[in-house]
């Protein structure tokens, strides 16, 4: 069992203190997990993850976690064996939930290292996932307190309807690696970033307007600089409330950026949140990486 409360000094502190993460082990507890993914996405009853699954997947080497909070799963994450390029093996993290009430608290941080750990111990050295590239907290998640990266961008992965939450938009996706061995991974276990703060990295695309009204007024996608980075939204799914055309302009006109560059060899490596004049931006580093390192 991973006892948050015993890893503070590492790089996924939890404020709620009573939080504990631990493989889920019977049926009662996949279909919890089911229910949690239902409610984070907004699917209907009888959509979501299959139960039977789950209890395949733990028995068979994949990972099937359970963040608790006096006993209650307040959060799950799931990962089954898969195959990478050249054959190699890896776990393919299929999806992670937490209810609303406990986010912004660690608990997510801490289900992907405790996945970490599982790997680990399998001497398997690389998990990927593939996650909605606007979604500012789930890119800091993945990318800046886990020291992934992203160097391949996925179209309209579910359709444009996959549950309420991904409802409006095609459902585009970074394919996140997460090297678990390596040493931006080791930092950021540690709590350290993964990359250096580059305030004066040119801006690939330039911006105007505050909030949910926030617009791209114009893109390079030409730029040649060792990084770059890349304005999105501060809340993706405010906009989305909001003003849906903008929030697609946005789909549209980020994919066209984060294709060409990624085409061109750069990866996303880190995404950060700054506060300038009053108001929060978020940006992706975008890093001249021509092959792995």
């Amino acid at each position: 069992m991973f006892d948050a409360r015993t890893n503070r000094h590492r790089g996924y502190n939890i404020q709620a203190m009573t939080i504990t993460v631990r493989d889920l082990t019977t049926f009662e507890e996949f279909i919890q997990a089911r229910e949690i993914q239902r409610q984070c996405w907004g699917f209907a009853p009888g959509e979501g993850l299959y139960p039977p699954v789950l209890n395949t997947a733990a028995q068979n080497g994949g990972t099937v976690l359970g963040a608790f909070d006096a006993g209650r799963m307040v959060g799950f994450l799931f990962g089954f064996l898969g195959l990478h390029e050249g054959h190699r093996l890896k776990l393919c993290s299929q999806t992670m939930g937490v209810l609303p009430e406990y986010r912004n608290r660690g608990v997510a941080a801490a289900l992907k290292w405790a996945q970490r750990e599982r790997m680990l111990a399998l001497g398997i050295d690389l998990i990927t996932w593939t996650y909605d590239p606007l979604e500012a907290p789930n890119a800091r998640l993945n990318l800046h307190t886990l020291g992934a990266i992203a160097r391949t961008y996925k179209r309209n992965v579910y359709g444009e309807n996959f549950g309420a939450l991904g409802r409006g938009l095609p459902s585009d996706r970074f394919l996140v690696e997460w090297r678990v061995t390596s040493e931006r991974v080791e930092r950021c276990a540690a709590g350290e970033a993964p990359e250096a703060f580059l305030p004066d990295a040119p801006i690939v695309n330039v911006c105007s307007g505050a909030g949910v009204g926030r617009r791209i007024d114009s893109l390079s996608l030409k730029l040649d600089a060792p990084r770059l980075r890349v304005e999105i939204p501060v809340d993706i799914q405010a906009m989305k409330a909001a003003n849906m055309p903008l929030a697609q302009e946005w789909r549209i006109e980020t994919r066209q950026i984060f294709e060409a560059y990624l085409a061109r060899g750069y990866h996303a490596v880190d995404a950060l949140r700054v506060d300038e004049e009053g108001s929060r931006r978020n940006f992706y580093v975008l890093r001249y990486m021509p092959v792995d390192s």
